[in-house]
């Protein structure tokens, strides 16, 4: 499928292309809203995509992959009930969420993704290409691996399959 980038990354596109996909992308610039983890948001051409705009999917992807600062953190409210933008991707059915939990500089990321990517595509579960990708960086630029660093990886779903 081919990449939302530039103004064609609005809010309406890229939900549409969320909506149910095997594996998605997310690079953008992430923010972490400080009174409401509701309005946690990836900035993309024509304005947030938060968490409200995730809830609104019919079907979740199965893979989200956060390439943006501090989204995957989540907050716990009252009612023990976890809130952010990774955590809104697991309760709508997303099996599995790579994110940063930290701010992440671009350029520094690019090695870890592309590495990453390549991984899922040979078929790696998800969890592992990410400790496989952070580990083949392990001996690089000290940037890079601080980049790599601030990934986790949550759920359980597998890599899903590859593409048609």
């Amino acid at each position: 499928m081919t990449a939302l980038t530039g103004t064609a990354a609005t809010v309406e596109a890229v939900t549409a292309r969320l909506d149910g996909a095997r594996l998605a992308h997310l690079a953008a610039h992430g923010h972490i809203h400080p009174n409401n983890p509701l309005f946690t948001s990836l900035t993309l051409a024509d304005g947030p995509l938060t968490v409200y705009d995730v809830e609104r999917l019919r079907q979740a992807p199965q893979l989200v992959v956060l390439a943006a600062c501090d989204v995957g953190r989540s907050t716990v409210r009252p009612g023990d009930e976890l809130l952010g933008l990774s955590a809104a991707f697991l309760a709508l059915g997303t099996g599995h969420v790579i994110a940063s939990v930290v701010p992440v500089p671009d350029a520094e990321t690019a090695p870890l993704m592309i590495a990453f990517h390549r991984l899922l595509a040979a078929g790696v579960p998800a969890a592992t290409a990410l400790a496989q990708a952070q580990a083949q960086l392990s001996h690089g630029h000290p940037a890079a691996i601080a980049a790599a660093a601030g990934f986790v990886s949550i759920g359980t779903c597998p890599a899903p399959a590859a593409a048609a």
